[in-house]
């Protein structure tokens, strides 16, 4: 008998699980500290709470960070590139842009490849995918013999225009792989498109990070099975859906932001719930802050981005981080405070949990001030101790000058700025003004100081979910398996063959059929979503457009209009190409909701207790309200602290308190009046 539905996600401090169960018709969650040693650890550590028999589990969902820790740690495998013979130095150059203009110390990152271990092969295929230079077995046999000599844990392959004609790649490696057990990338599986550094970095990048993804979820494999589960493992994808961890093997790369995208894929669906369709996602753990944004009811996912100074080619839900989080450190630099971007993670964690901590941190900080209960912290399953947080904040506290107290709330504001700038760079800095958006705040951190982030935005309404300090891992139990494929299709929009569009859209279809099928999804269970990378002609990058229906003046309308939306000016009588065609691959997963309350009690809320909370450097006696007496309809006036088994939501003065339908938590500035949440 299946019983349970599960999602799991994998934070730099706490490990976050969401069960459905069937039996009983409602969901549980829970918060263990992550095991960085082994992040099975934690994971497993969740279940057991709840699941004894793991034969009874249905589906089990999982955001994991491993391949994104590796990466951001530089702990990612020794890799060996593999490029066509005159083409070794394509990585070692990149591009001529400087990134930061005005930064005079400003490096490139250091490539995670060096030259010493970049191979020349010889082939080569012309831009049109026709073969100039047939490949050079022997060529392949002498490189193989190097390979292995100097004992590389991957490999990735990135030939010239192989995006046009993969063949070269392919039997490269068929060659690899019978002389060699180790993961090889083929730049013609995970970017097929042009821009050869971008292709050759994305490629790299999954390498990099291949064998330790397949190690740990190898190990969660096993570790599950032994304890009876016989069914797939399905992992979180970066461009919002899931795969199963068979294929998340072959294609780490779409990990990398697995468990934020959790968070933004639940705030999708928060828009079905309400009348809210434009958010501002905020994930903030323990480590960091992560910002998204869902515009009219869909996440923004961008075709290409750039992490840690390198671009990646793959789609991903845009997710703007930064070292923000209940863990990050505050420290003394030339007479000034400053907060993160190193944090105290799970090991050893902020002061106040008692785990050998002794620097002061952002959670250290809220305990002070009284915003944390340090006897009721993850629903009073986790005693903290607020002598240790005040001694931490001293330690900064003297050098400054200023009590504990000023320094405390210092060290919140200083977060609470950083991680408004955060909301910035992907509002304000984009031509987007966060004031027409709602705040939709989550992660164990997030709702106690989204209030705050708000008020420096002037942003008027802020939402908090019912299952907020858990809201990645619920999230990942609402989406699809999705698949991504994408064709080099250079063409005036004027003179598009449309033949040779339809079959590559066609040739996508297929692959990405292939691809679902092997993940339990029915060819008639799939649905697609194409698209077209459009361009004005002379201009460098595009812009993606929806096609419906090849209309090939519709999509050029389509294109106009889009760029006017996102850069306030367009040319209808320009010229215009499309670079890129794109196919998206759905297979839809059953989803439980929560279900809608039915009893509506509009009353005022009568608080639990009371506490002194410092707002504004002024102590203040605060009302509590506990989120397990909270009901459909109650209201109440800030300030105000909410505290949930999982997270606490913490309201300044001058806001208004609602409880809606499906628990979740509604908050307006009062002067934006109380029914501005309908």
């Amino acid at each position: 008998m299946t019983r349970y539905r599960i999602g799991v996600d994998i934070g730099g401090t706490f490990t976050d699980l969401v069960i459905f169960d069937r039996k009983k018709n409602e969901y549980h969650t829970k918060k263990a500290l992550s095991t960085p040693h082994n992040l099975a650890e934690g994971v497993l550590e969740c279940i057991d709470h709840y699941v004894k028999d793991f034969g009874e589990i249905e589906y089990f969902v999982h955001g994991t960070t491993s391949g994104l820790n590796a990466f951001l740690e530089r702990k990612g495998a020794n890799v060996a590139l593999i490029v066509t013979k005159g083409f070794r130095d394509v990585y070692e150059i990149g591009r001529a842009n400087r990134v930061e203009m005005y930064n005079i110390k400003y490096q490139k990152p250091k490539q995670l490849v060096q030259r010493e271990h970049v191979y020349e092969i010889n082939e080569r295929i012309a831009a049109d995918g026709s073969v100039i230079s047939e490949l050079d077995h022997d060529s392949l046999n002498n490189l193989i013999e190097k390979l292995k000599m100097n004992k590389y844990d991957a490999v990735a392959v990135c030939l010239l225009h192989a995006y046009r004609n993969l063949n070269h790649e392919h039997l490269i490696r068929v060659a690899l792989e019978q002389e060699l057990d180790i993961p090889v990338s083929l730049s013609s599986d995970i970017a097929r498109e042009w821009r050869e550094y971008e292709r050759v970095s994305t490629t790299i990048i999954n390498a990099y990070i291949a064998p330790i993804v397949k190690k740990y979820l190898t190990i969660l494999e096993k570790e599950v099975e032994k304890r009876g589960f016989k069914k797939d493992i399905y992992i979180m994808q970066s461009n919002g859906g899931v795969m199963t961890s068979k294929i998340a093997k072959k294609f780490p790369l779409q990990t990398l932001m697995s468990g934020p995208v959790g968070g933004t894929i639940g705030g999708m669906n928060i828009t079905k719930l309400t009348s809210e369709k434009n958010l501002i996602c905020v994930d903030m753990g323990g480590t960091s802050f992560d910002v998204s944004l869902i515009v009219d009811g869909q996440p923004d996912v961008t075709a290409e981005t750039m992490m840690e100074g390198f671009p990646i080619l793959s789609p991903m839900v845009n997710i703007h981080t930064i070292g923000a989080g209940g863990g990050s450190i505050a420290w003394i630099e030339a007479g000034g405070l400053r907060v993160g971007p190193h944090s105290a993670g799970a090991l050893p964690g902020p002061a106040c949990y008692r785990r050998g901590g002794k620097q002061p941190t952002v959670t250290d900080a809220n305990v002070v001030l009284g915003r944390i209960d340090e006897k009721n912290f993850l629903g009073g399953e986790m005693k903290l101790d607020r002598e240790a947080a005040i001694a931490a904040v001293k330690t900064v506290a003297d050098r400054i000058g200023l009590s504990v107290q000023e320094t405390a709330e210092g060290i919140c504001d200083i977060a609470n700025a950083k991680m408004a700038d955060a909301i910035r760079t992907l509002t304000v800095k984009r031509g987007i003004d966060p004031r027409n958006f709602t705040l939709v705040a989550f992660g164990g951190a997030g709702p106690m100081h989204a209030v705050l982030i708000a008020e420096s935005l002037g942003v008027q309404k802020i939402f908090i979910p019912s299952v907020s300090g858990t809201f990645s891992a619920w999230g990942m139990l609402q989406t699809d398996i999705r698949y991504d494929t994408v064709r080099n299709f250079v063409a005036n929009l004027s003179r598009v063959d449309k033949f040779e569009l339809e079959t590559l859209y066609k040739e996508m279809m297929e692959e990405c059929k292939n691809v679902l099928n092997q993940q339990n999804i029915s060819t008639d269970q799939i649905r697609f979503q194409f698209s077209a990378d459009i361009r004005y002609v002379g201009q460098e990058y595009t812009v993606n457009v929806s096609n419906k229906s090849n209309n090939l003046k519709e999509l050029e309308e389509g294109f106009h209009k889009t760029h006017l939306d996102l850069y306030g000016h367009n040319n209808p009588k320009g010229i215009t190409e499309i670079v890129n065609l794109r196919t998206s691959a759905f297979g839809d997963l059953e989803k439980i909701e929560y279900a809608k309350s039915q009893d509506k009690k509009e009353k005022q809320a009568e608080p639990t207790t009371q506490r002194t909370v410092v707002w504004s450097n002024e102590e203040t006696t605060t009302n509590i309200y506990s989120s397990d007496t909270l009901r459909n309809g109650n209201f109440f006036n800030g300030p105000a602290i909410i505290e949930d088994k999982n997270s606490t939501i913490v309201i300044p003065p001058n806001y208004f308190i609602r409880i809606d339908d499906y628990q979740n938590i509604k908050i307006v500035k009062q002067t934006v009046g109380q029914e501005a949440f309908v």
